[in-house]
């Protein structure tokens, strides 16, 4: 596997995270989100459109509240079903 950029990392986390917030057992609105993880909603907006790149603090509070390791919210497409992407971890 190739080392991916910062664009294709931003990418993936956007993709992740709107994915996850939609389809897991919590569908979530973006507002809900926003105030389990302390984050403000214009912020997971603004990671889920790929128009600002989300702080270390942001992907620590996704991966620890969904349980999904943070390397895997970065290089991987849960999208695509990879089952072994999505393991649970304890923050």
């Amino acid at each position: 596997m190739h080392p991916l950029s910062e664009s294709e990392i931003q990418t993936n986390f956007s993709k992740n995270l709107s994915y996850i917030r939609r389809t897991r057992k919590h569908r979530l609105s973006q507002k809900a989100l926003a105030r389990r993880l302390c984050l403000s909603k214009y912020a997971v907006s603004m990671y889920e459109s790929n128009r600002a790149a989300p702080t270390a603090y942001a992907v620590y509070q996704v991966s620890c509240y969904f349980g999904i390791p943070m390397e895997r919210l970065l290089t991987k497409d849960l999208a695509k079903g990879d089952s072994s992407c999505v393991q649970i971890i304890d923050c």
